[in-house]
Parts: C-alpha cells; structure tokens; sequence
C-alpha cells in the first residue's frame, strides 16, 4: 500500500526534534540538578515540543566522562575541570577532551571558607593547622582547596584534613574548625549550620586572590552574597568557579541554538526559590566571555549574536 506523500511528512516531521535533550548534572539533592531542572523548565516553556530531560550524576568528572563517551549531549561542569578536560590536563592527561564547547555559563560557585562565629579561626593561615574538611579527595572541593593552600605555603600532608559524614554538626560540635565548600549560594548545608550555630566566613582576598587569579581561565573574583545567612549583613570577598553548560564540537549547530534560545528568552521566569539563585548570571553579557573555559558552540553563539544585534547583549 502506498502511504500518500502528505502523511509522509506529517510522520517524518516530528522527528526532526525528537533527540531528546538530555543533560548531565549531579546529584537530585544538589544545586546543579535544580538549576538545569529550572532551565529545562524556561525551555519547554519557550517551546513546548523542547525534549529537554536531566541525568542525575556525581559530579562534573562524570558528567565529563559521559560526554567523551556520548552518553550524554549536554551537561552542566565546573570551569576549573572543563578547562582541564579541554587541555588534557590533571585527571585528564590521558584522555584529553578538545572537543568541548560550552553553550553559556549559568551561576558563579563561590569557593565558601565556612567557620564558627565565635570560633578562633579568623585568618586563612590558621586554617593549616586547624582540623578542616575540604571536600572528598578526589572531589572538585578539595583541588581547589589544594590550589588556595598552595598559594599560602602549604601542602596537602601538612593539614588536618578531615572526612566528616555531616559538616553542620561536625562543625557546631567543633570537631572540626572549618569547612569550605564550593557552591551556589544559598546552598542547605549553610543555611543548616547556621541554624546549629551562628556562623561566618572567611574572607579570601588582597595578594592571595591575586595570586590564585594569575593567569588562570576558570577562576574568577566573587564574593558570598550578604543577607542570606543569619549574622552575614556584609558580603564576603573569595574567589569562584563558574558552572557551565557544555556539549560537544559535532553537536549540531541547530540543536544547541533551538536548547540556547528556548533555555534563555524566558529567563526573567527564573524559580527565585531555585538553590543558587543568588549567584546566577542574571545578564546575557556575563554569561559569556571571559567567563567560559573553552570555546562557545557556534550554535549558542549564533543565539548570543542576535541578542546583541538587538541591543540586548
């Protein structure tokens, strides 16, 4: 039987857009899974038929891996481990990824110093002889932890570092004297201590900050947003990595503009209640630039063109 050439159509039409969309994250619980769930909301919000679809994960390393391996099209990774992946640099050196491309930066992760306020840490260099928890070791946390120590003159068998199961209680029971994470603020863990203990932050700037800065990619100046916890009236000056939405060079340059632009024109929608909030690139003009690692996709970048011919970048 012969299938009239109209029905044809109307059949192969669909599949047009029917790669699903699907995009590596981190965990359910953490602010790179809602984050790109609140995107992916923005999107089929845009376009309805957007098949945009989140992948749970452990993190930027796998989220990496996958990408490398075609698991998944897109996914949402720290600027310091893009940037190392594109080089084949760190844990990369084997298998290194130039075939990354990034399609915007979504928020700014501060690299947040969290101690007790009445607590006797009140400097960075006080923290290499204090017992600390600095992230798992193999985690993102803990490199660039390492990276910050290394600046003050320490190594990573000359600290105290500590594996605590829950940071908020370890810290207001003082079996530990700090914590320092890299996050989005407000992040749980904080908002939970603070709710123990009052808490506050170290500051991380001046020559240090210089010098960690220096000639590097995917660090930038930032600060942990004042008024979010109990206590904190002033912002405090650090460092951060920024979060950012990759895929790869062969990734079509049609499919990354149709998910750049379905993603971004309903933006002033964002969930306020999205973790993270506080530290999202709320302006077209900062989520691109010296704010990405590696190369923009061709495809992103045509989204970004037409913002900026029309007064909007």
């Amino acid at each position: 039987m012969r299938i009239p050439l109209l029905l044809l159509a109307l059949l192969w039409q669909p599949t047009l857009h029917a790669t699903t969309m699907t995009i590596g994250t981190g965990g359910e619980q953490g602010i790179y899974y809602q984050v790109i769930k609140e995107f992916c909301r923005l999107a089929k919000k845009s376009d309805p038929t957007m098949p945009c679809k989140l992948q749970a994960s452990s993190g930027s390393i796998e989220n990496l891996r996958q990408l490398k391996t075609g698991e998944v099209p897109y996914a949402l990774v720290q600027s310091d481990w893009l940037y190392q992946a594109s080089q084949g640099t760190g844990p990369f050196a084997a298998q290194p990824q130039p075939e990354l491309r990034a399609l915007f930066a979504t928020h700014a992760e501060p690299f947040t110093i969290v101690v007790r306020a009445d607590g006797d840490i009140t400097t960075l260099e006080q923290l290499k002889l204090a017992p600390i928890d600095m992230g798992l070791k193999s985690s993102g946390t803990r490199q660039t932890a390492l990276a910050l120590f290394n600046v003050l003159g320490a190594k990573e068998q000359d600290l105290d570092l500590k594996s605590v199961a829950n940071l908020s209680e370890a810290l207001c029971n003082k079996q530990i004297d700090a914590y320092g994470l890299v996050m989005g603020h407000p992040n749980r863990i904080v908002l939970d201590t603070a709710k123990r203990c009052a808490v506050r932050f170290l500051a991380i700037e001046g020559p240090v900050r210089d010098q960690l800065l220096k000639g590097v990619r995917y660090y930038q100046r930032s600060q942990v947003p004042a008024r979010i916890y109990p206590g904190n009236l002033k912002a405090t000056p650090t460092f951060a990595i920024a979060a950012t939405l990759v895929t790869n060079a062969a990734t079509p340059d049609d499919e990354v503009y149709r998910l750049t632009r379905a993603m971004l024109s309903q933006q002033t929608s964002f969930n306020e209640q999205t973790y993270g909030y506080a530290n999202l690139f709320h302006k077209a003009r900062n989520k691109i630039g010296p704010v990405l690692s590696v190369e923009q996709h061709p495809g992103a970048g045509k989204y970004f063109e037409e913002l900026k011919a029309a007064g909007k970048l």
